[in-house]
């Protein structure tokens, strides 16, 4: 239940951040909290699997803290699908 409760919070917060508060806040910010936010998503994946590595606890969550911003800042750039 808690690797449920992790994904939806953290969902919810990933397209709360990308739609309002990136044009409300700077830069460095929106990234970090997607970085976070990324991260948390990672976390709660994990949450649901039983006999995960410690390898997994640390790639994870480090690979969608990075890949997170990238792929919020692909969607809505000037060319992208969701451009605002």
């Amino acid at each position: 239940m808690a690797g449920v409760l992790t994904l939806v919070t953290c969902t919810i917060a990933i397209l709360l951040t990308a739609s309002f508060l990136r044009r409300r806040l700077p830069g460095p910010a929106v990234d970090a909290l997607l970085a976070a936010e990324g991260a948390g998503l990672a976390a709660g994946g994990l949450l649901l699997l039983d006999d995960v590595g410690t390898a997994s606890w640390i790639v994870g969550p480090l690979a969608l803290a990075i890949l997170t911003p990238l792929h919020v800042r692909a969607l809505f750039a000037g060319e992208g699908p969701f451009r605002t």
